[in-house]
């Protein structure tokens, strides 16, 4: 057993403990007093260290601050990426949804959409009734005398819109019939279809936008009988001629001119008076009715040549062009035949041996530009030509109308004709022809006031 330290000397201060030897008063009393146990010197410091903690709590202490501290915790592993979805599903079925709402949406606002729009609805007030020109004045009816009974009628222009005028006649006591149509500016006719012995009147209406006049006053024509004049030609009048150019209105509309000018180029020179002389009377002098193509060669293995104005017809009836037909479209034909002479008769009595009771004083003798000499029979509806042997005949039918619509067109046709071997005339060769009617030595014709 080790040996039992010295107690520590007591400090300053300090009440020294009793006597070992001596009893206190309690001890005297029978009591033990509190044994005073004094911590030696050393032991000083480790309670300082200690500030008050038990020594179980400072060995908990100690060992804790000599463990290790705890390992940090690690940071959890990252979860592996799942494999990546592909979006064209979510687009496809985006689409369709999409195409499925608008379908819907088209098919539900179809009329709205795909209807045309409708234009506005706009109400125009009503149009104002136009008023029927007045009635037509002063019908005046005139018996002519000449070759053939004519009735020449003339009335003033009543007034108002006017687009043209309706004649009518009638025989005896018969009913009034439509005779002819007549254009705005018209304030004369001559009717060539009366027949000697007969009486005829004749009325009159204006035609407008507004409607038709009432009639004109009614004029009375008696045709008397008399005696025929032998001489004289019966080539029936020419159709309308607005402007008296010399082209009736049907023929300015062949060669593009205008019926209410008569010199349609402004060249100086009348428009029927140019196409006679085989110009073009649309275009200022000198061009040539050919260069510009109005008309066509016609040209037939039989040796002879004519212009054609276009638009019309030419055909050869037979193959050897002994025969042909020009067709001008309103019904009016010409024909072209080659006859036999077999004898080598003069032309004119030719003629007369195959026209029995035509006397050669109703023949008429012509001279072509070309330099062909020819002969027009009584009713100047046929021209004759002698050629190598053979007689050419050009014949004008118009099928029995009261009017002929293209006789400077007829004129036209003989100046441009050619015959194989009949030498053809310069210009300075060529006979002096004046123009319109120089063939056919007729200027009756109806016409109207500019």
């Amino acid at each position: 057993m080790p040996p039992i330290p010295p107690p520590p000397a007591p400090k300053p201060g300090a009440v020294p403990p009793p006597p070992s030897g001596g009893v206190s008063g309690a001890a005297k009393q029978g009591e033990r007093e509190p044994e005073i146990v004094v911590m030696p010197e050393k032991y000083y410091g480790m309670a300082a260290k200690m500030e008050g903690k038990t020594q179980a709590e400072l060995e908990a202490m100690a060992a804790k601050k000599a463990a290790p501290p705890p390992p940090a915790p690690k940071p959890p592993a990252p979860a592996a990426p799942s494999a990546k979805r592909p979006m064209w599903p979510f687009a496809v079925l985006f689409l369709v949804v999409i195409l499925l709402i608008g379908g819907g949406f088209v098919w539900f606002n179809r009329e709205a959409l795909f209807q045309p729009p409708q234009p506005p609805v706009v109400t125009e007030p009503a149009p104002q009734p136009r008023p029927a020109p007045n009635a037509p004045a002063n019908l005046v009816a005139t018996v002519t005398s000449g070759t053939a009974p004519a009735v020449a009628l003339s009335w003033v222009d009543g007034g108002g819109e006017t687009t043209g005028f309706r004649l009518e006649r009638r025989e005896g006591e018969g009913t009034f019939l439509p005779l002819t149509p007549l254009p705005a500016s018209s304030v004369s006719f001559l009717d060539v279809t009366v027949r000697e012995g007969r009486a005829y009147q004749y009325r009159v209406f204006a035609v407008g936008p507004g409607g038709e006049s009432s009639a004109s006053n009614i004029a009375l024509a008696r045709v008397e009988a008399g005696e025929p004049v032998a001489v004289a030609p019966t080539l029936p009048p020419g159709g309308l001629d607005s402007d008296s150019d010399g082209l009736t209105d049907v023929e300015e509309a062949v060669y593009g001119t205008d019926p209410r000018v008569p010199d349609s180029d402004r060249d100086g020179f009348l428009d029927g008076n140019e196409v006679f002389h085989l110009y073009n009377p649309a275009a200022a002098a000198p061009v040539r009715l050919l260069d510009s193509g109005l008309v066509e060669p016609f040209v037939s293995p039989a040796g002879w040549s004519i212009y054609v104005p276009r638009g019309w017809t030419a055909t050869l009836d037979e193959n050897d062009g002994s025969r042909a037909t020009i067709r001008t479209g309103q019904g009016e034909v010409f024909r072209i035949s080659i006859e036999d002479n077999p004898n080598g008769a003069s032309l004119v009595d030719w003629y007369t041996a195959r026209h029995a009771g035509v006397a050669p004083s109703q023949l008429r003798e012509i001279f072509t530009k070309g330099g062909l000499e020819g002969l027009l029979g009584p009713d100047r509806m046929d021209a004759n030509f002698d050629w190598d042997g053979k007689i050419f005949v050009l014949t004008y039918d118009n099928a029995n109308k009261p009017f002929i619509q293209f006789r400077t067109t007829y004129e036209m046709l003989l100046n441009s004709l050619r015959l194989s071997g009949v030498p053809l005339l310069s210009e300075a060769e060529a006979p002096a022809l004046e123009g319109p009617g120089e063939f056919l030595a007729t200027t009756s014709t109806t016409s109207t006031a500019p």
